[in-house]
This record gives C-alpha cells, structure tokens and sequence, in this order.
C-alpha cells in the first residue's frame, strides 16, 4: 500500500488524528474530516452532511470512518443524535464509497458492543469475535448497526471493507491505563496501525477484527484470573508486582475479561509495540 489518497474522518480525535499522522508518514494524501478543528483536519464538516461527504469521497479512493458518538455523549445526547451520526452517517460513506468504485473501507468499531456478554460468571469472559455481542445502551447498539451496515455493503459490491473493534485507548490515569493494558485496554499508536494494516489488506468481503494490546494471560487462566489475578501476573509476569509497587500501585485482585487479538495477528499481521509488557522494557509509555 502506497499512495494512496485517503478519507479519515473523526480527524480531530484522538484516534483520527494519530491515522492521519501515520498514513501521512508512509507517503499517503490524507483528507481529514471533523466538526472540529484539529492539526489533521483539511475538511471541516459533518458526516451527516450528505452532499459534502460525497464530494470528499471523488477526491479520494479509501475511506477509514473513525467519527463517531462515544459512550460518554450517551449521557449528552439523544438516541437520534447516535443513529443520525453512527448510522446514517456510516450508511452515507459506505454507500457513497462504493457508488464511487473504492476497493478499501475500514470502519472503526468498539468492543463495547459485546456488552453484557462480558460479564462474567464462574471466569473471566475470553473475548474474541465470536462471542455473541449483547449491547448495552444506545452506543453499543448503534457500532452494532453500522457494522451490519458494513456486511451489507460489502456483500453488494466489490468494496472490501474491515471492522476493526478497538479496545480502550485514550487516558484514564497512569495507573489505570496500565492494569487495563494487562488485558482490555492498547496504545492509540497500535490501534492507529492496524488501520493502516487493513488498508493494505485486499481480501473481498467484509472482515472483523479486535485490536487491543497484547495480553500474557491464557484461555486456562481464566478462573483463576476472577477470584485471584494477583496470582495469575505473578506467575505470567514475575517482574509487575515490584514494578507497581516502585509506582505506589497495587495489582488488581480481580480481572473479569480478556481481549484476544490473536485473529489481528494472524490475518493482519498486527504487532502491537506499546503493549503492558514494553513499559517493563523501558521502550514505550502508558501514553504517547
């Protein structure tokens, strides 16, 4: 993939941003879309703005749709606002790209859509795309609608489109982003390329993806890792224990899931370089 003249939009964001900046970096033309402004935004506007989102799609040939409403607007806006903005909108660029005869769509998802199925019971609930979403609230269930959207899309055309269900990325405290990378939490710089590595994918059809960090743990800690995940990193990380104590931390007692991103590694090839275990090294830090 090299060249190629790119739609990003949400590109005031966090996420958005950090793709922009990477994509520009590997050589390619970025038009970056955001209702607000921002270092990587070229094209002020709104992806319910139907009209301008077809003309932003001629001057490009790939799209990666990152804007969306989040779980924290669930509290500030109406569950118009979410199917307007995280429906409608995606419906819009998928249709739109395709009309227009694009070969690469990447939607960017979340990991909230799996909702209650991640509460767990007798375990920690091991988390990879099987398991059968159970969205919460008006978020969860709007990503779970545009990524029909995407399935629907990409079986009508030659557009071949990836979902990539990201984990929890953006600043929550030092502590707090570090016991979330151990195992449902990455870096915005991982996530932001595995955008870049499903760009470069053309496999047809519509294809699903989790992106997070990488975590040490195993299906067979599972149980252990719910009643006793002291325990469990002791055991898969000798080292952490003294290394949250230097910091004033405690390592968490209770762990009720784990991302899987074995699937990204193997199909992709996502190699997540800022996981939990390259603060140990010394090469990375809890945030960029």
């Amino acid at each position: 993939m090299s060249g190629r003249r790119v739609l990003v939009t949400g590109s005031s964001g966090q996420l958005g941003g950090e793709i922009c900046r990477q994509l520009a970096a590997a050589g390619h033309q970025v038009v970056g879309l955001d209702r607000v402004a921002g270092p990587a935004t070229t094209a002020p506007g709104d992806v319910a703005d139907r009209a301008l989102m077809a003309e932003l799609v001629a001057r490009v040939d790939a799209v990666v749709h990152s804007a969306s409403l989040h779980a924290p607007h669930v509290a500030t806006h109406s569950r118009a606002d979410f199917i307007a903005t995280n429906v409608t909108g995606t419906l819009a660029l998928l249709e739109l790209a395709a009309a227009a005869g694009h070969r690469r769509f990447v939607y960017t998802s979340t990991t909230s859509v799996f909702g209650n199925a991640m509460v767990p019971r007798d375990a920690a609930v091991w988390v990879t795309e099987e398991l059968e979403p159970e969205p919460r609230d008006i978020y969860d269930l709007s990503k779970l609608s545009a990524e029909a959207l995407c399935r629907l899309i990409a079986a009508e055309s030659r557009m071949a489109v990836t979902i990539l269900r990201t984990s929890r990325f953006y600043d929550e405290g030092p502590e707090r982003v570090a016991i979330h990378r151990l195992h449902r939490g990455g870096d915005v710089r991982d996530i932001a390329a595995a955008h870049l590595l499903a760009l470069g994918r053309e496999a047809p059809g519509c294809e699903l993806f989790i992106v997070s960090g990488r975590s040490p743990f195993r299906p067979s800690d599972t149980a252990e890792l719910l009643r006793d995940a002291r325990a469990v990193i002791r055991r898969r990380l000798p080292d952490a224990e003294a290394w949250f104590a230097r910091r004033g931390w405690a390592l968490p007692d209770r762990i009720d899931r784990v991302y899987d991103i074995d699937r990204a590694e193997r199909v992709l090839g996502y190699r997540p370089r800022f996981d939990f275990t390259s603060l140990f090294a010394g090469d990375g830090s809890l945030m960029p």
